[in-house]
Formats: C-alpha cells, structure tokens, sequence
C-alpha cells in the first residue's frame, strides 16, 4: 500500500507540474513571443495545442528520465547478484542525501533498493556458508576415509598374525586377537550406520518412526547400563537422579537409544580424566526433560555453534577421533523425530549439558 500511496502522491505532483508549465508557458508564448512576430488573431490560436503537446512530450521525457532511471540502477544490482558479485555498487552512495535519506528521485523504490540490499547481504552469507558446508565436507571425507582405514589396518594385521604359519599363538591370544577384530569391525559398523542414518535424514525430513509404549525411566536406566559395561567408559562415574518411578510414553526405542548412547559416548571419548555423567529425568505438564551433564574439559564457543551441524568433526585427522562427524547431527535428527528439542550449554573446563525436552501428549498411564 505504500508503494501505491507513493505512485499516486508523485502522479500527482507531476500533473501539477504538468499544469503550472502549461499555465505560464501558453500566457508566455500567446502575448509576450508571438506578437514579437506579428503572430496576433485567432487564426493562430492552433499554435496552442502544439505548445501543449510539446509541453506534454517534455514533461514525459523529463519525468521518465528523472523517475526511470533509477530502474536502471536496479537492473544492474540484479545483473550483479546473477553473477554472484556482491559487492557495493559505484553508485550506492549516489542515491543518498548527505543526512543518509534516499533521495526523492528514488523514494518511489525505496521498498525495491532495500530489499535489494537486504537480498544481496543475504546471498553473501548464503555463499560463505557454502563454502563452509563444502570444506567441511572435504574435510568429513578425508576424515571418515581415516576412521575407516584405521579399524581396517588392525584387522588386517590381526588377521595376518593368526594366520601367519611362523607362530604358534596361544588360545588367550589368540582370544584377544579376535577380540580386537571384533571391536573394530563393531566400530566400522557403527560408522557404517551412522552414514546410513545420515542418508535417511537427508533433505531435511523426518523419518518415520516405530513407536511402541515403554516406561521412559526403565529405559533410560538400561542404556545407562548399557554405556556403563562399556570398556571405554569404566574409568567414568554415571548417575541418575528422578522422582519418577514410572512414565510409560511411546518411543521408537531403537532410535532413541542410539540418541543417548551418542551423547553418552561422546562425553566418554572426548574426555580421557575421569569425569562424572549425572542423567536427570524431569517431567513437567506437557513435557519429559532428559538433562546429561557432566564435569568434563567441555566445548568451545565455536564447537557449540556447530555440534550439531552435519560433517562438523570439531577435530582433524591427525587427532583423535571416534566418528564420522554425523553423530551429534543424528542425534538432533533423531531427537527432531520423536518432535522433541535438543540444546547444549558447555564452559571449558566446567562441563557439558546436553537438555532434551520430549512431549507427553502420548502418555499412557501404567
């Protein structure tokens, strides 16, 4: 509606132009320059529509010029963006009074420049951010190709060992060498699945869940267990804290037991001191909240920013890593799936939160 009220206010102002021109010019040319010429009598009063179309055509060429121009302006910034340059344009500073008001010539696109601005900025940042998302990726490639080929070296020299003919390997080493093959083929799959996971979450959209009725506070407890028996986590204290006794909500038990377990084992690999992992179950009127903290070495500003952004690894190759960069992305997605939120708080040297709120609309009274 501005834009019409601004069209109509300017339409205006130029048929008054028009009209104060023609009011003073015809006077001007009838009385004061034709009788100069002994051009006097009504015989030459057809000179009067000639004026006025002349005046007519000037005023149109005057008011195109003046009005339309700045279209020419926009045309280029929209040629610019084509080509994905965006930098100022010479004549930015041009449009603008010295008070930083765009001039009146070019009030009339005001909504059109600053959306034009507003798109240019938002394109550069589209750009820088995909220069990030596709170095990130070459860096999540390399680094996936390494945590591949790392479990695969141990297996084939394990392999190679057991079936060299120059030793005879006694039944306990033998035992601890296919248990190592076995952990590292256990970790390759939990890659492999990680990657797949990722590919069912591509494009954004949540995958269809099997939800089935469980009591949310046994469950809890049997992954706690679960992540406590695991040879990385002995050195680590677990602990759980509710007043639930009881919440039976339907859950997709599968995908929400990789969630926590990712979280769990997260907060064990990334922190080789001993450190305690307390899991606070809270349930409000519509809501279950599932609180993981510990007192850990904690994140980084930067890592908090992105811990859940697809292919951020927060770590290079040459450092310790023990996934593909997909878990804590998964995790959001598998959280996401269940409609539940997930956030993170973190202070380096302090500890980690890690906060799920689930609903509760689905609750089934044991």
């Amino acid at each position: 509606m501005k834009v019409q009220h601004r069209f109509i206010r300017y339409l205006l102002l130029g048929f008054a132009f028009w009209l104060l021109v023609l009011t003073n010019i015809i006077p001007i040319i009838m009385q004061l320059i034709l009788p100069k010429f002994g051009l006097v009598g009504e015989k030459y009063e057809w000179i009067v529509p000639i004026i006025i179309c002349i005046v007519t055509l000037l005023c149109i060429i005057l008011f195109g010029w003046y009005f339309g121009s700045p279209l020419m302006l926009v045309m280029k910034g929209i040629n610019q963006l084509a080509h994905e340059d965006f930098t100022a344009l010479q004549e930015q500073k041009k449009i603008y009074t010295r008070k930083g008001k765009l001039k009146i010539r070019y009030r009339l696109y005001q909504e059109v420049i600053t959306q034009l601005s507003d798109l240019r900025l938002r394109l550069e940042k589209a750009k820088d951010e995909r220069e990030q998302v596709e170095e990130a990726k070459r860096d999540w490639i390399a680094g996936v190709s390494h945590d591949l080929k790392t479990p695969l070296t141990y297996i084939k020299g394990y392999s190679k060992l057991l079936l060299s003919p120059d030793y005879n390997w006694s039944k306990e080493e033998q035992h601890n060498f296919i248990q190592e093959i076995d952990d590292k083929g256990t970790h390759m799959e939990q890659l492999v699945e990680d990657l797949n996971l990722a590919i069912r979450f591509e494009g954004a959209q949540l995958m269809p869940i099997n939800k089935i009725a469980q009591n949310i506070v046994t469950f809890v407890q049997q992954v706690l267990a679960d992540v406590s028996n695991d040879l990385r986590a002995q050195k680590h204290q677990f602990e759980m804290y509710t007043e639930l006794v009881a919440l039976v909500m339907e859950i997709d038990s599968h995908l929400l037991k990789r969630a926590l377990q990712n979280i769990y084992i997260n907060a064990v690999i990334h922190n080789e001191s001993p450190i305690t992992i307390t899991t606070t179950l809270k349930k409000d009127q519509n809501s279950l909240t599932i609180c993981i903290q510990d007192n850990g070495i904690g994140l980084t500003k930067e890592t908090q920013q992105n811990l859940f952004n697809r292919y951020y690894r927060g770590t290079t190759t040459e450092q310790k890593s023990e996934g593909t960069g997909l878990g804590m992305a998964i995790v959001k997605s598998l959280i996401e799936a269940h409609e539940g939120v997930i956030e993170v708080e973190s202070v380096i040297q302090q500890g980690t939160t890690f906060t799920i709120i689930l609903p509760i609309n689905n609750v089934i009274s044991p």
